[in-house]
C-alpha cells in the first residue's frame, strides 16, 4: 500500500516525478496503443485528473542528457532541489511519470496511488523575479523630448461657413427643381 499524495489547493509550478513499475516492454506497447493522458490516468488511478500536460517517456531517451538535467535545464528546477533526490533520479530506467500542478486545476486532491507508480519527489519550478525594478536611464524618464516655450492651437481654415452656404444653395435647388416638376 502506498502513502497517499496530498495536493494542497491553488498549487502552481510543481512537478511530481513518478517512476512506472510496469515492465518496459508493457509500457512500450501501452504508450503506442493508449493516449498519453488516458494512460496517465490509469496510472495514478484517478480518472478526473486533467493529464494533457503529463508526460511520460523512457529514461533512456534522456541518454547524455539525464533525468536530473532534463528537470533543471528544461522546467527550470533548481539544483538544490535536485540534490537530496539526485541518486535516485539517476538510478532510474524504464519509463517515468512528470505530473505537474496543472493536471489539479487549483483543486485541492489526495492521490491513492497503485502499485504502478512510485513518487519519486516533488520539485518547484523557479518562479521568475517579479520585483519592481526602477528604471535608471534618460530614456526611462517621464518625458525626454525637447521642450516647447507655449502650447499652439491649430488655425480654423474657415470652411463652416461655405459649408452653410453650400447647403442653401442646394436646397433652393432642390425646391425650385421640385416645383418645375
Amino acid at each position: 500500500m502506498t502513502k497517499p499524495i496530498h495536493i494542497p489547493p491553488n498549487e502552481q509550478g510543481m512537478i511530481r516525478v513518478f517512476a512506472i513499475n510496469r515492465p518496459t516492454s508493457d509500457m512500450r506497447v501501452a504508450v503506442s496503443r493508449t493516449p498519453k493522458p488516458d494512460l496517465a490516468r490509469d496510472l495514478l488511478g484517478d480518472p478526473h485528473l486533467d493529464t494533457a500536460s503529463a508526460e511520460i517517456f523512457p529514461v533512456s531517451d534522456l541518454e547524455g542528457v539525464g533525468l536530473t538535467a532534463y528537470l533543471t535545464e528544461g522546467y527550470a528546477v533548481p539544483d538544490a532541489q535536485l540534490v537530496p533526490d539526485k541518486a535516485k533520479l539517476d538510478a532510474l530506467d524504464g519509463y517515468v511519470l512528470l505530473l505537474f500542478s496543472e493536471s489539479f486545476a487549483g483543486r485541492g486532491a489526495t492521490l491513492e496511488t497503485g502499485p504502478d507508480v512510485t513518487l519519486i519527489g516533488t520539485y518547484g519550478e523557479a518562479a521568475p523575479d517579479r520585483r519592481p525594478r526602477t528604471l535608471k536611464s534618460k530614456s526611462a524618464k517621464l518625458y525626454t523630448g525637447a521642450k516647447s516655450t507655449s502650447a499652439q492651437t491649430p488655425a480654423a481654415k474657415g470652411y463652416g461657413s461655405s459649408l452653410v452656404v453650400l447647403a442653401v444653395v442646394i436646397l433652393v435647388l432642390a425646391v425650385g427643381w421640385w416645383g418645375l416638376a
